[in-house]
């Protein structure tokens, strides 16, 4: 039973952030990218703050003077976590659909075992971290390749960039994370998201004129879900797994999330994927599949935040 409520949290947690780009998808082209950040990060700042009313007092009383000397690092963490990849998923998705985004987001572990190679000494670059970044840049070279043959998808390329942008700072993001202080996952992304807010808020009024914009009852459902369950509650069930099996099992949510992303865009949004895309799928799966032969001593796990 216990196995079963694991596995059961790893399918949700994958769904969820692998649909991240459908909703995305919904709402793209009426909510501009910083303003639709924006709202994701108050969204989940206003969810945690409340499951984390009901989180116990004693942990709250512990942890509290330990959050005033690490502000700074959330603050640079918010950067990467939220106002970066928020601001460039919305803006990439504007050119690309969210299939080709849920699998451009799937270099994240790529990205992290790279930066986590001239970032964090201890870590050395094994023959399986090398392959696997081999076979996910090929992946990925298939995925866009055939665009630079098209001057007309220009848009494309910016559009694939952003998305890679993203996976780029989630990666760097998570090096800064695994630096912080042991505590809960839900106070700390709190304060990420809470910083986040502060930052994306004013430029969202500054440049986008929010007051302006007009959603249909779809579009307000998608915001909703973006900023409560997608920025929100699914670092909560994150945390909660970690816990109960570890970062190693918690870390498959990496085959998923793409996964996810694909099959919702293509059954409920019509897309469709030329074998390029395919290709590039199923390599990316596979050098994720190369780097988690590593094992239990992997220190750092990646997650699509």
């Amino acid at each position: 039973m216990m196995n079963l409520i694991n596995y059961v949290l790893l399918l949700i947690i994958g769904l969820i952030w692998g649909s991240q780009f459908f909703f995305v998808e919904w709402v793209v082209h009426t909510i501009p990218p910083v303003t639709l950040a924006a709202s994701k990060a108050l969204l989940g700042t206003v969810t945690l703050v409340i499951i984390q009313m009901f989180s116990s007092r004693r942990e709250k009383k512990e942890r509290r003077e330990g959050y005033k000397k690490i502000w700074l690092s959330y603050f640079w963490i918010a950067l990467l976590e939220a106002v970066i990849p928020f601001f460039l998923i919305g803006l990439g998705q504007q050119s690309i659909n969210s299939s080709i985004s849920a699998i451009l987001i799937g270099t994240t572990p790529i990205f992290t075992i790279i930066l986590v190679r001239f970032f964090v000494p201890d870590e050395k670059l094994n023959i399986k971290n090398l392959c696997s970044i081999i076979i996910g840049f090929i992946g990925l070279s298939i995925l866009v390749g055939p665009e630079y043959t098209s001057v007309s998808l220009q848009n494309n390329l910016l559009g694939d960039a952003a998305i890679l942008g993203a996976a780029l700072s989630f990666a760097a993001s998570l090096i800064l994370i695994k630096r912080l202080p042991p505590i809960s996952s839900v106070l700390a992304m709190r304060n990420v998201l809470f910083i986040a807010t502060v930052i994306l808020i004013p430029l969202s009024l500054m440049f986008d004129a929010p007051w302006t914009i007009r959603l249909t009852l779809q579009q307000t459902i998608a915001v909703i879900v973006l900023g409560t369950v997608q920025a929100g509650i699914v670092y909560m069930l994150y945390y909660i797994l970690i816990n109960r099996t570890g970062a190693t099992f918690a870390s498959l949510t990496n085959y998923l999330v793409p996964l996810f992303g694909v099959i919702l865009g293509t059954v409920f949004l019509n897309e469709d994927l030329k074998w390029n895309d395919s290709t590039a799928l199923l390599l990316i799966l596979i050098s994720l599949g190369v780097n988690e032969i590593k094992g239990k001593k992997k220190k750092f796990d990646t997650n699509y935040s």
